[in-house]
């Protein structure tokens, strides 16, 4: 079936379109130059109107994109929009029972993520969403006209709620379940120290966030709420003992986590590992030849002792260079240097030393070159960032020169060998979950720790 703009009405109305033909799930209209094809399960709507003499049909689209047809006879226009609307709607009822089954297989999937016994991930929660806008991608219907089909309407009025507030959703679970598990194991929270767990450090034991950061001030109980994790992976068989590794920052607090480990949970299955005995570890599986440590690295007397000397060597050899370390010193640290040959002042090397070490370790941490650390830094501090970097060179060099002495790597060169064995795929991690306990510095005589927080737990996903 198709309509076509009269002789008059084509020459009087000069549209585009002028005829239009009906096809199996659509219609395509056209004219002398332009064609344009319209499927019906893009068509959001159809107006049918009167002119002055001829008729007119409005074809609704997407995104109010609106496609027109002019000129034609009034009764046969009225006659092929009856006749097409009720192609229309009898093609989208059918339609409408597709889209109802998969709006209903969607409610389900909401329904089963919101029933299960388990802490609601915001990965899944994302991959939950992106599923479900895929479905409703693929709806034979477009989306704006589900609300007029009874079969359809509350099923979508359903997936938009869910859709337009995914978090709040999220969050009402994860709070539900996070309420049920503090009740249901409640003895655990409260035997698992030698204090109860107060709600705080409980909620952020049970929180399955793949990541998550736990905050708190020095002494509130951190490492405590490391231990009741480890120990409600175990019990929840969320994890076994090999599949849970504990980090601490240094050797010492690494021995005490174990100490308490084995206090707590009765188990010597589960160790706390520096993040330089991680590494040692990686390189071992992963390559033939394992490093020796440099002696230097747990003698800070020594370490301290070559900086200074190579900074003496530097100054006393090389006026520029004295020239500009005394800049640094005085213009940047305010410090008060002696004249001629400051560099011999002992007072001084005993103040400078441990800030060397520092300045150091931080270039050997970075890994890279002169060139990229330059190029990483701020561009509002580039050009004196530069200088201190050129100051520090020889000092950096003179420890590379140590470390090839000994035949041996310091602690970031053993990061870095771990890292590059990881890069290539060489070691695969058998565990599930890793805790890390990171300390903070102690504060110096007469001053506060800088970045603490009360004894209250901010728990970050």
């Amino acid at each position: 079936m198709e309509l076509k703009a009269t002789s008059l009405g084509k020459r009087l109305a000069q549209h585009p379109y002028d005829r239009v033909v009906l096809l199996n799930a659509g219609v395509k209209v056209s004219g002398e130059r332009h064609e344009y094809l319209i499927p019906f399960n893009q068509l959001q709507a159809i107006h049918c109107k009167r002119g002055l003499v001829w008729g007119e049909l409005e074809f609704v689209l997407p995104a109010e994109k609106v496609v027109r047809l002019h000129g034609t006879e009034w009764a046969e226009t009225q006659r092929f929009y009856h006749h097409l609307s009720t192609r229309w709607q009898q093609w989208s009822e059918e339609m409408s029972e597709v889209a109802a089954q998969v709006l209903q297989q969607v409610l389900a999937e909401i329904h089963d993520s919101s029933e299960q016994n388990s802490w609601l991930t915001r990965d899944k929660t994302l991959g939950l969403q992106q599923k479900i806008t895929q479905a409703l991608e693929a709806l034979p219907l477009p989306t704006s006209r589900l609300a007029e089909f009874n079969n359809c309407r509350e099923a979508w009025r359903a997936c938009q709620a869910w859709l337009s507030d995914i978090d709040k959703s999220r969050l009402a679970h994860n709070q539900a379940w996070t309420e049920a598990m503090l009740t249901r194991y409640a003895d655990f929270f409260a035997g698992i120290e030698s204090s109860p767990l107060n709600p705080a450090q409980a909620r952020a034991v049970v929180n399955g966030e793949h990541s998550l950061l736990v905050l708190a001030g020095a002494g509130s109980g951190k490492t405590s709420v490391l231990v009741a994790r480890a120990g409600w992976l175990l019990t929840r068989g969320e994890a076994s003992a090999d599949q849970i590794l504990l980090l601490a920052f240094g050797r010492k607090a690494a021995q005490e986590m174990d100490e308490r480990i084995e206090a707590r949970l009765h188990t010597k299955d589960i160790t706390a590992r520096t993040f330089h005995a991680l590494a040692l570890h990686i390189i071992q599986q992963g390559s033939k030849k394992v490093p020796a440590i440099s002696k230097l690295e747990n003698d800070t007397d020594a370490r301290q002792t070559l900086f200074i000397e190579a900074w003496q060597q530097q100054c006393s050899e090389k006026k520029a260079q004295a020239k500009g370390w005394r800049q640094w010193l005085e213009e940047e640290l305010n410090w008060t240097l002696s004249e001629g040959s400051f560099w011999q002042d002992e007072k001084l090397c005993r103040r400078l030393a441990p800030r060397l070490d520092r300045w150091v370790s931080l270039m050997r941490m970075h890994g890279g070159s002169q060139s990229e650390m330059i190029d990483g830094a701020p561009e509002e501090i580039r050009a004196i960032f530069a200088k201190r970097v050129k100051l520090m060179a020889p000092l950096l060099k003179a420890w590379k020169s140590a470390l090839k002495a000994e035949n041996a790597v310091d602690f970031s060169g053993l990061i870095h060998q771990a890292i590059n064995i990881l890069e290539k795929g060489r070691f695969v991690s058998p565990w599930k979950h890793i805790l890390v306990d990171e300390r903070p510095a102690a504060p110096r005589a007469g001053g506060k720790c800088p970045g603490t927080h009360p004894p209250e737990y901010v728990s970050r996903g």
